[in-house]
C-alpha cells in the first residue's frame, strides 16, 4: 500500500525555536555581512540567489510569489538553475505552470487573498504584495521564533528599488503601505504567539512598527529560549528537589 503524506504537515515546527533570517532584495542588504549566514536557517527570495557566491552561504528555503521570476529570461535562473540543489523551494500555487522541474525538492502554496495572516500554508498564504510575507509565513510555519527581516527597506527608490540591477525596474510604491500594514500585522500577530519578527534594516520603513536590532548583533546570538522548554525543566527540578 503506497502512503501520501501532507508535504506541509511534515514541515511544520521543523524549526521550532530557531532563529530565521529572510533576505529581502532592497538595496541596504548589500552592507551586510551575510558570511554569517552560513550554517544558519535562511530563507531567500526572487534575487537573494544572487548573493549565495558572494558571501559562500547556502540557502536553505527559497520563496517566489512574483511570476516574473519564474517567465523573465534573465530572472528565471535565480529561481531554478543558479539554486544550490539543497534549496527547498516554496512557490505560489498558481505559478506552477510556469515553473520547471528540476533538482530542488518544490512546494506550492495557493494565496487567499491580500491582507491577513495564515497559520497553516497547506490551505495558503496571504499575499501582502510582497514575496517577504510568503517568507516570514514560512518561517511561522516551520515553527521559528525569531524572524529577523534583512533587506527589507520598502522604500523603491526610482534609481536604485532594489539591491540588483534592472533594466525596467517595477517601483512598488503603490503597494507599500498594504506591505507596511501586512508586516506589522504579522508582527503583532508573532508577538502575541510569543514570537519576535525583527527588522534589521536601518534604512527600512518597517522601523516604527517592528522593532529594530541590527544583523551584526542578532546573528552573534543563539537561538531563542522555548518558554514551554524552560517551563518544563523548571517543572522537572522543582519535582527533583521534592523527591
Amino acid at each position: 500500500m503506497r502512503l501520501f503524506t501532507d508535504p506541509w504537515a511534515h514541515l511544520r515546527g521543523r524549526h521550532h525555536g530557531e532563529t530565521a533570517f529572510i533576505l529581502g532584495n532592497g538595496p541596504s542588504i548589500c552592507r551586510e555581512d551575510l558570511s554569517r549566514l552560513r550554517g544558519r536557517l535562511s530563507i531567500g527570495m526572487n534575487a537573494s540567489t544572487q548573493l549565495e557566491a558572494a558571501h559562500g552561504f547556502v540557502q536553505t528555503y527559497y520563496t517566489v510569489s512574483d511570476r516574473r521570476f519564474l517567465t523573465h529570461p534573465d530572472k528565471r535562473r535565480w529561481a531554478t538553475s543558479d539554486l544550490d540543489p539543497g534549496t527547498v523551494r516554496v512557490l505560489r500555487a498558481d505559478l506552477r505552470p510556469d515553473d520547471e522541474s528540476g533538482p530542488n525538492r518544490t512546494l506550492y502554496t495557493p494565496h487567499i487573498r491580500r491582507d491577513g495572516w495564515s497559520r497553516d500554508l497547506g490551505i495558503g498564504f496571504h499575499y501582502g504584495c510582497t514575496t517577504t510575507m510568503l517568507a516570514v509565513q514560512l518561517a511561522a510555519h516551520l515553527g521559528c521564533r525569531r524572524i529577523c527581516l534583512l533587506g527589507v527597506d520598502l522604500r523603491y527608490a526610482p534609481e536604485s528599488p532594489r539591491f540588483y540591477a534592472e533594466v525596467d525596474p517595477q517601483v512598488e510604491d503603490a503597494f507599500t503601505s498594504v506591505q507596511i500594514w501586512n508586516l506589522s500585522n504579522a508582527g503583532r500577530v508573532l508577538r502575541a504567539e510569543g514570537r519576535e519578527l525583527i527588522n534589521c534594516s536601518e534604512a527600512s520603513l518597517l522601523r516604527p512598527y517592528l522593532p529594530f536590532m541590527r544583523f551584526s548583533e542578532l546573528a552573534d546570538l543563539p537561538a531563542p529560549a522555548d518558554p514551554a522548554m524552560e517551563t518544563g525543566m523548571r517543572d522537572t527540578a522543582t519535582a527533583c528537589c521534592a523527591g
